[in-house]
């Protein structure tokens, strides 16, 4: 990381040799993203990147205000609860798709039944596996029945399940709509090649909804995977705003002329996650000992201190702690201590210790020191930085048995998203721990809040004390842009373009 602003300098002045792209004359906005979207169909593109562009193409029944955490009407002009398990939905009269379409309670049903069959491939299950069926009452009456009394169902309908058009997805099929997709966001997709997609806003959108009605006319999106040419682009004027800016170069970005870099907090939270269910054959991760050194051989507040910065904070639970259930007194702390580490390893049978494969993304510098680390207790890794979805699919498909992640839950504030996400025999889940299955089910099926919260608080205490997880720090977000731009980073991680204007 320390070469990365010579490398930054270099391209910048090769950047700053090509014309620059319209921003404020035109109304355009260009920012860069860290990846290649293979699909736009939210369900499928579970990618923070991906997710940010679903809130622009799509919208969800009701909105989350990120300031007031309160729920605001959005496709749903008013919604009311009409039993433990099914909460009815009024929807905005004359509101159409980017096709023309109307959007009718028809359309709400059939995508929110459609993804909450495991045979559609929602690749977060967590946040459809809920959902009873759906039901239009008349063209703009939906109701929403849960399989069990389900808590957190408004956080869900919020955050992570967006409305498509019934006759346009069943035509052009799951694969095509992910290219093509139509959506009643405040953006429509206009053209998508060669990793840049050019996002209109939509002469449509209705107005009243949590998301107002867009400023900028035309936003470019161009998906540049390297940090350095990431931040040589905005130095060069190819670009107005990234995000995922290496902490240590938020100082030295902001010593430029026309340019504001800053640390956000978020509700991210990172991870290394070990294969104790043995998804990928056998091995040493199965042996809680193993897992226990595997804890205690990381120096996180090191970590934290000087790779996080911000208020990045080591984290000892597998959730966010301002998330509902994140009961941080049930976890059991593991010290850094490896020559503890070493004799759980020597008493697991690992004297000589043993190599394995760890993929990660996002940031090398922090991979790389836990690398370091493990390799320090004889725990050599064979380390492997990809890209967000191709990491993660890793993990998912039983490929690598030690994965460095993380996850920003969709931004919801309920531990049955981050927690209930991966510990809840889904792909998602290395453990496969039946008493925390049940658990996290019966979190999920009581409106009750302290019997859910006495539910989380012994899940977590079991996943604490096998060591299932190494629960890392909470994640803090390097946002970089044009210092004329009215940008607004906010906790869930979210950037809003459908609020952001030039000044």
């Amino acid at each position: 990381m320390r070469t990365l602003l010579l490398s930054v300098s270099l391209a910048a002045t090769l950047a700053a040799a090509a014309p620059a792209l319209a921003g404020p004359e035109d109304n355009t906005l260009t920012i860069a993203l860290g990846e290649e979207l293979p699909s736009f169909d939210g369900y499928i593109s579970t990618s923070r990147d991906g997710v940010v562009m679903t809130r622009h193409l799509f919208d969800t029944l009701i909105y989350r205000n990120p300031e007031t955490f309160e729920y605001e009407p959005l496709l749903a002009a008013e919604w009311r609860r009409v039993s433990d398990r099914t909460y009815e939905f009024k929807l905005r009269d004359g509101v159409v798709f980017h096709d023309g379409s109307p959007l009718t309670a028809e359309d709400v049903a059939f995508t929110l039944n459609h993804f909450s069959d495991p045979a559609a491939g929602a690749r977060s299950q967590a946040s459809v596996s809920w959902i009873e069926g759906v039901e239009a009452l008349d063209d703009l009456t939906v109701r929403i029945t849960s399989k069990e009394p389900f808590p957190a169902a408004l956080e869900f309908v919020a955050g992570s399940l967006p409305i498509y058009p019934s006759d346009a997805f069943e035509a052009m099929g799951a694969d095509a709509f992910g290219q093509t997709p139509i959506g009643t966001g405040p953006y429509k997709l206009a053209n998508a090649a060669d990793g840049t997609y050019t996002l209109e806003a939509n002469a449509d959108y209705f107005t009243g909804g949590g998301k107002g009605t867009p400023s900028i006319g035309t936003i470019i999106v161009r998906s540049i995977p390297d940090d350095a040419t990431r931040i040589a682009e905005l130095l060069g004027g190819g670009i107005d705003w990234t995000w995922n800016v290496p902490a240590d170069q938020i100082e030295q970005i902001n010593g430029f002329p026309g340019l504001t870099a800053e640390l956000g907090n978020t509700m991210r939270i990172a991870m290394i996650a070990m294969d104790a269910a043995g998804r990928t054959g056998e091995n040493p991760f199965q042996d809680e000992r193993v897992r226990k050194a595997v804890n205690h051989a990381i120096d996180r507040e090191a970590i934290v201190e000087s790779l996080v910065g911000g208020d990045g904070a080591v984290i000892n639970v597998p959730c966010y702690p301002m998330q509902f259930g994140c009961d941080e007194s049930a976890a059991v702390v593991y010290e850094y201590d490896p020559e503890k580490a070493k004799a759980l390893l020597a008493e697991a049978g690992y004297a000589d210790g043993f190599t394995v494969d760890m993929s990660a993304y996002r940031d090398r510098a922090r991979s790389e020191a836990v690398q370091a680390y493990l390799a320090a207790v004889g725990i050599n890794v064979n380390l492997e930085m990809l890209q967000a979805r191709a990491s993660f699919s890793a993990w998912r498909e039983g490929q690598v048995p030690l994965w460095y992640g993380d996850w920003g839950s969709f931004s919801i504030a309920d531990s049955s998203a981050s927690i209930g996400n991966f510990f809840n025999a889904s792909t998602n889940d290395g453990a496969r721990d039946e008493e925390v299955i049940a658990l996290l089910e019966k979190a999920n099926s009581t409106v009750d809040e302290d019997e859910r919260k006495a539910a989380f608080a012994d899940a977590i205490r079991i996943i604490s004390e096998k060591a299932y997880w190494v629960p890392m720090h909470t994640i803090v977000m390097g946002y970089a842009y044009k210092d004329n731009l009215d940008f607004t980073p906010h906790v869930d991680e979210l950037p809003r373009f459908f609020l952001t204007s030039w000044k």
